[in-house]
């Protein structure tokens, strides 16, 4: 537990030296571009407080906000550096968030099967919606025809053979 006062007291001398310094106009206003770093610091916290642990999986739910955070300062700093202008493309990537801290639930949790249907459903909807911000086209206008072929795979396709249990 020791080492675990020594990183957040070190942490919190740091952020407090950096406002500080900011306050004063030793630095200058240099807030936009990191506030998205205290999130990653954050976020290394949670994965420190995991994996000093001993990586138990009692304490694998400290990943899940962990990763969730990790993505969205990575998005954040993006966004920062870039005004902020790709935003209105960059969002699936909140999906991607959630999804990416459900996985490392999962892949240092037990590996619970469960887990992986939000994982895959979040992850699935952001590569729809990312795609649909890349092209031109509406591909969720084509959302009918989707269903109807998946429809006819699941009538037609893989589970012909098995109709003698019906």
């Amino acid at each position: 537990m020791k080492n675990g006062k020594v990183f957040y007291g070190v942490c919190l001398i740091g952020l407090g030296l950096f406002f500080s310094l900011q306050s004063f106009g030793i630095i200058g206003n240099l807030w936009n571009v990191s506030w998205p770093i205290i999130l990653l610091f954050v976020s290394v916290g949670f994965h420190l407080g995991f994996f000093l642990s001993g990586g138990k999986k009692q304490q694998a739910g400290l990943l899940v906000p962990g990763g969730i955070l990790f993505v969205l300062s990575l998005l954040f700093m993006f966004e920062e550096m870039t005004n902020w202008s790709f935003s209105g493309f960059t969002w699936p990537f909140y999906l991607f968030a959630v999804a990416f801290g459900l996985f490392e639930l999962w892949l240092f949790g037990g590996k619970e099967v469960g887990l992986l249907i939000p994982i895959f459903i979040l992850s699935g909807l952001g590569v729809v919606f990312l795609i649909q911000n890349l092209f031109t086209f509406n591909i969720l206008s084509f959302w009918p025809a989707i269903l109807i072929i998946i429809g006819l795979f699941l009538i037609f396709g893989r589970g012909r053979h098995h109709s003698k249990n019906l």
